[in-house]
C-alpha cells in the first residue's frame, strides 16, 4: 500500500505541474528569461516569455528578422541557448514542446561571434 501510494504521489508531483495551465503559471514563476534563443552571430536575440497575455513562442520574428536583414546562410538558423536539464521536472513540457527543434549553442560562443562582427546590441532585433 506504501509503495502504491507513492508512485501515485510521485506521479501528481510530475504531472500537473505539466498541465498547460499551470505549466505556464509554474514557468512565469521560475522561469522568466531562462529560455533564451539566439542565430549563430548573435544579431537576432529573443526569449520566451510565459505570462497570461504573451503569445506562445513562435519563429514568425526570426523568420521576419531574415526576410528584413537577408543573414549569410549560417546566421539564419536558430539556437537555444540553455541546456535542458531533466530534474527540472516543471519544463519537460516545455523541452517536449520546442527544445528538441533547437541545436544547443553555449552563449560564450555566440558572443564571441558578436564581438568579432561588431554587431549592433541596439538593433530591433536584439532582446538582451
Amino acid at each position: 500500500m506504501k509503495k502504491k501510494t507513492i508512485i501515485i504521489v510521485l506521479i501528481t508531483i510530475l504531472l500537473i505541474p505539466n498541465l498547460p495551465v499551470i505549466n505556464k503559471y509554474v514557468a512565469h514563476q521560475l522561469d522568466e528569461g531562462h529560455f533564451r534563443y539566439a542565430n549563430l552571430d548573435g544579431s537576432y536575440t529573443t526569449t520566451q516569455h510565459f505570462s497570461f497575455k504573451s503569445p506562445a513562442f513562435s519563429m514568425f520574428g526570426f523568420n521576419q528578422f531574415i526576410k528584413e536583414t537577408s543573414p549569410a546562410k549560417e546566421n539564419q538558423k536558430l539556437y537555444r541557448l540553455y541546456k535542458i536539464n531533466p530534474l527540472c521536472f516543471w519544463r519537460w513540457n516545455n523541452y517536449l514542446k520546442k527544445s528538441i527543434h533547437y541545436e544547443y549553442k553555449d552563449w560564450e560562443t555566440i558572443e564571441m561571434n558578436r564581438q568579432m562582427k561588431g554587431i549592433d546590441t541596439k538593433s530591433t532585433w536584439q532582446k538582451f
